[in-house]
């Protein structure tokens, strides 16, 4: 009977160390800044450390301030076990923080958590932009909006320079006008052949009245006699 009870003990034992251990979940082993940390200056990164790789596309993280309001952040990213967390620029009050975290472990289940810090400085205020005074009006000097004068040796030069101009051209005109005015080269020489022709025509005539006049003269004296 012992050994019946021995042997039912051990094969007990035997089958539960055989059986697989159950799956642990992801668990938050560090963060930056650290849970109760206190913070001088607003931090630009969250960084969340856990026990196992996690993936960024179903992680969720959220930061809440003092007066309720959310903190802008970035976009998630993941390196190995590590999430990081872009904390935009914010005018973040001092304060406490919470930090809202939820992961997906690696057996498919979801993990979530919290942890907080201080801002004990508010930000620094931005110093007002400086405004460039305008410029004044520029100033014109009386030379530049005096009028120019004119000496009047200037002036009458110019004046005799338009008459000498005027009269010249009127000599022009007049000679080009008795040039165009004469007799034509042709009427002279048609002239010239006219009296040339009517010349001979009279040569002619007189030397036929000289001959008839030499022929008829023994006649006239024969009879005469």
């Amino acid at each position: 009977m012992t050994r019946l009870a021995l042997s039912a003990l051990l094969a007990t034992l035997v089958l539960l160390g055989a059986a697989p251990p159950a799956s642990a979940h992801t668990e938050l082993v560090s963060s930056d800044p650290a849970n109760g940390a206190s913070l001088p200056q607003r931090p630009t990164r969250l960084t969340l450390t856990f026990t196992e790789p996690v993936p960024a596309e179903s992680a969720t993280v959220t930061v809440t301030g003092p007066d309720g309001a959310a903190w802008p952040l970035g976009e998630v990213t993941a390196q190995g076990a590590t999430l990081l967390v872009p904390l935009n620029q914010t005018g973040s009050p001092a304060g406490a923080y919470t930090v809202t975290w939820m992961v997906q472990s690696l057996d498919g289940d979801f993990v979530d958590g919290t942890f907080a810090f201080t801002l004990t400085a508010p930000p620094a205020q931005q110093p007002p932009a400086a405004t460039t005074p305008a410029a004044p009006p520029a100033v014109t000097s009386p030379a530049a909006t005096t009028p120019a004068v004119t000496s009047p040796g200037s002036t009458a030069t110019g004046s005799v320079a338009t008459i000498t101009a005027e009269a010249t051209a009127t000599s022009t005109r007049a000679t080009g006008g008795a040039a165009d005015d004469g007799v034509p080269l042709w009427v002279w020489i048609v002239l010239v052949a006219l009296l040339a022709v009517v010349g001979i025509a009279v040569a002619v005539a007189l030397s036929r009245r000289a001959n008839r006049s030499d022929a008829g003269g023994p006649d006239d004296g024969e009879s005469a006699t």
